[in-house]
């Protein structure tokens, strides 16, 4: 079977030409109605569902949305005015980026959709109730990445609908992260790994567990999320070289990395590639063919002076001088190829969507958050610290639980900087606005936790009756 990104361009000609993400039925898109005729129709849509990945979470608009308006990544390029803001939460409801990520993940969704309503006798029953697992894993986290970033939003979850029902108004929070929690469930029936390398960066029951902690924790139900963070115990290592767990050379090796996007260096821009390197390179060295980057973004000074100088991580995780060129502030060193990355946005990165030390510092934030008196929580903050050339930090230390979360908060940064993960830690911490305005100078609003929905998906969209508060 071939890997889902060799097949991504045929997939995207005969799924994406559709404009409004609301016509769930166009002629360009493969439905039981408009009937598929061979069983590798329904494996490419699966390929296809697997490909949005790519654009939702690294797209050259989508890679920003996570990191700008955090007090860990900055962008430079100020007089664009929709990189400015983003920073300085000026944002409309019109913004493209914010309609460009909407639309991917109700893109990714159709895909889901379609292959989880395929007739029973489409394929053999094996790969019949594999593909759907697949396909349910994958809109879970569509709709998480809605949900996150909008609050409520439509649920569509049938691959056709009669035209009546196509307006469909705001699901409410709890009913949209009821569906991605059943959803991501049913996916634990899912093989742990696979064992043959072609079918590598597929869902797994493992990235199942490691994903629903996660949803659980955003959710606001730490004791959820502890029991999959503690069915992951022992399944899975810290790398003891930090520099390790982002080499393209240990893609997809299962070791700390749960669940990786796949890309591949096509040797051709605009294909299979990634454009990590190239927008999180080293700035003012001679862009991406000299193995910088763009220069538009990057970590702030603030990220990389929060360091203690003996942490292993501030030497492994940023890059102060390339070329003869100062780094002020410091580039990213976690997005590097050392073969490709000097290939205009091709490079041969992964995106590692969750690992295991995120797993370590959730289950000691889960912990914290249910008054565990155990000594598990301190265990798992430590085995990330301790990796990192840091001391142990123990109950003798007498933090009481406000004092530890904001341990593990500080730890989460210098872990995970820089991995998409930023906004959605401080939001949970309910410090967004206090420490944008101390760390980055920026003041924004309570509302501010959540974007807007898109005008565009407002005006298309008569069951929508108002907006997010602020917008």
């Amino acid at each position: 079977m071939k890997k889902y990104l060799s097949i991504l361009a045929f997939s995207c000609l005969t799924l994406c030409s559709c404009d409004n993400f609301l016509d769930l039925t166009p002629q360009s898109v493969l439905t039981p109605e408009n009937a598929y005729e061979k069983p590798e129709d329904w494996q490419q849509t699966l390929y296809a569902a697997y490909g949005t990945l790519q654009e939702v979470f690294v797209g050259k608009y989508t890679i920003t949305l996570t990191e700008f308006g955090t007090d860990e990544v900055i962008p430079f390029d100020m007089g664009w005015a929709a990189y400015s803001e983003l920073h300085y939460y000026t944002f409309s409801a019109s913004h493209g980026f914010l309609d460009n990520h909407y639309r991917l993940c109700y893109e990714g969704i159709k895909r889901c959709n379609a292959v989880i309503d395929m007739p029973s006798d489409a394929v053999s029953a094996d790969l019949h109730s594999s593909m759907i697992m697949q396909a349910r894993f994958l809109r879970a986290i569509y709709y998480f990445d809605l949900v996150r970033m909008y609050g409520g939003v439509p649920l569509w979850t049938k691959s056709s609908i009669d035209r009546s029902e196509i307006m469909r108004p705001r699901a409410t929070v709890d009913e949209v992260y009821t569906l991605i929690t059943q959803d991501m469930e049913a996916a634990l029936g899912l093989p742990t790994s696979w064992p043959n390398a072609q079918d590598k960066g597929r869902a797994t029951a493992y990235a199942a567990q490691a994903l629903l902690a996660r949803i659980y924790l955003q959710w606001g139900k730490p004791g959820e999320a502890l029991k999959y963070c503690r069915m992951l115990e022992g399944k899975f290592k810290l790398y003891d070289n930090l520099k390790d767990i982002f080499d393209p050379k240990n893609k997809n090796q299962e070791y700390e990395n749960i669940f990786e996007i796949q890309f591949k260096h096509s040797g051709s821009w605009g294909l299979e590639g990634s454009i990590q390197h190239s927008y999180w390179g080293p700035r003012n060295v001679g862009g991406p063919t000299n193995f910088g980057g763009w220069g538009g973004f990057g970590p702030t000074q603030y990220l990389y002076d929060s360091y203690d100088n003996d942490d292993k991580r501030k030497k492994a995780f940023f890059i102060t001088e390339y070329a003869g060129v100062a780094q002020t502030p410091p580039s990213s060193g976690k997005f590097w190829d050392a073969e490709t990355g000097n290939v205009i946005e091709d490079d041969n990165l992964n995106f590692t969507l969750i690992r295991y030390a995120d797993i370590l510092l959730m289950k000691a934030e889960a912990l914290n958050s249910i008054d565990d008196t155990s000594n598990d929580k301190y265990d798992a903050l430590n085995e990330v610290r301790n990796r990192a050339g840091l001391t142990s930090i123990t109950a003798t230390d007498n933090l009481n639980k406000e004092q530890f979360a904001e341990v593990v908060l500080e730890e989460r940064l210098h872990e995970l900087c820089c991995e998409h993960l930023r906004r959605w830690d401080l939001i949970r911490f309910s410090k967004l606005g206090e420490y944008m305005k101390d760390h980055a100078g920026v003041t924004i609003q309570p509302y501010h936790v959540l974007y807007p929905i898109p005008q565009a998906a407002v005006d298309a969209n008569d069951a929508i009756t108002e907006n997010n508060e602020g917008y």
